[in-house]
């Protein structure tokens, strides 16, 4: 009976942990895109009309992206575990996992492309070309700002500049 309790006390803590956990990152994950998105309005400059009409577009568009990363995710997680069980790798299934990832790339880059053709006429052509590197220079900054502060340096607090000197979001 003692054995009962306790381990249905450690499942009931465990499925709390577990929510509090998918909480906290969610939670994480929805301040990093409330954090993207004003930068993004800053970096961009966008209006309120421009606004409007660029960010469910950005949504979906992220919707879309994620989606080819999960799946990226789940083929290596796949091949992984094969190396780890010791699985044989075939010449046919290394050129199978290739073909999937290069296909996803594929998919990606033509993605990226669509979204940004499609906001012509609602973006103009400085703020479409800030687009194109904005998500992976947001990421830099990102880490390196985590980095920072995981090591307690006080030049976080300085804004960044690019090698000509000018501020990074400008």
């Amino acid at each position: 009976m003692k054995n009962i309790t306790l381990s249905i006390m450690f499942l009931l803590v465990s499925m709390v942990t577990g929510q509090s956990e998918k909480a906290l990152v969610k939670e994480k994950k929805e301040k990093m895109e409330m954090m993207m998105a004003w930068k993004l309005t800053e970096h961009l400059k966008l209006t309120n009309k421009e606004a409007e009409k660029f960010f469910p577009r950005f949504r979906e568009h992220r919707e879309t992206m994620n989606s080819f990363t999960d799946k990226e995710k789940k083929l290596n997680a796949e091949i992984k575990e094969k190396i780890e069980r010791g699985d044989a790798l075939s010449n046919n299934d290394l050129d199978k996992l290739l073909d999937e990832l290069s296909g996803l790339e594929r998919k990606k880059i033509k993605e990226k492309k669509s979204f940004i053709d499609g906001l012509e006429g609602h973006l103009n052509n400085v703020q479409r070309a800030k687009l194109i590197g904005f998500e992976h220079r947001f990421r830099k900054d990102i880490r390196d700002e985590l980095k920072h502060h995981k090591k307690g340096d006080k030049k976080r607090d300085r804004p960044q500049f690019d090698k000509k000197g000018n501020h990074f979001w400008k």
